[in-house]
C-alpha cells in the first residue's frame, strides 16, 4: 500500500483505522489529527491540553513519545503492511531534545529502511514554532495481527 497522496485521503484511512478499532485506543486519548502528508512523510498534530501536559504546562514526557510512536506505526503500516498486518515496536530510540508551551505538537514521521518484515522509522516531534522537542526511531517488524479488542 502506498501512502495516501492528500491530506483528505490521509484523513479517510485515519478515520477508517480507527472506526474498525470499536474501541477509543490511545490516538483518543492523545488526541492526535492528521496533520500533513508528503511523498515520504506522514505527519499529525497533537494539541498542549491539561491531560497531555505536566505540571509545569508544558507537554508530558510520555504524550510526545506517544504521538511519534503512533505516528511511525501509522507510516509503517501505509507503507509497508499487507491487510492483516501490523507494525509491531520491537526497539526505540528516543531523544528528549527540548520542551515548549507552544502547541500543537506536530511528529513527523519518515521510513529509514524497510522490507517485507521490518521497517525503520525517524520520526521528529516539534513544536508550534517548529522547534525540536524530540528525536526517535523505532524498528517495527510486521506481524499478522487483528485490529480492535
Amino acid at each position: 500500500m502506498a501512502l495516501p497522496a492528500t491530506l483528505s485521503e490521509f484523513t479517510a484511512r485515519w478515520d477508517k483505522f480507527r472506526d474498525s478499532l470499536g474501541f477509543e485506543d490511545i490516538t483518543f486519548t492523545l488526541r492526535l489529527t492528521p496533520h500533513a502528508v508528503t511523498e515520504d512523510s506522514m505527519s499529525f498534530s497533537m494539541p498542549l491540553c491539561d491531560e497531555l501536559s505536566q505540571a509545569n504546562g508544558m507537554f508530558a514526557a510520555a504524550s510526545l513519545f506517544g504521538a511519534a510512536d503512533i505516528a511511525g506505526t501509522f507510516l509503517a503500516m501505509n507503507a509497508y503492511a499487507d491487510a492483516g498486518q501490523f507494525p509491531l515496536a520491537v526497539q526505540s530510540n528516543v531523544n528528549f531534545m527540548s520542551n515548549s508551551k507552544s502547541g500543537p505538537a506536530v511528529a513527523t514521521a519518515r521510513i529509514l529502511r524497510g522490507g517485507s518484515s521490518v521497517v525503520v522509522v525517524e520520526v521528529q516531534v516539534a513544536d508550534a514554532e517548529a522547534k525540536a522537542l524530540v528525536h526517535t526511531t523505532f524498528t517495527y517488524v510486521l506481524k499478522e495481527r487483528r485490529l480492535g479488542k
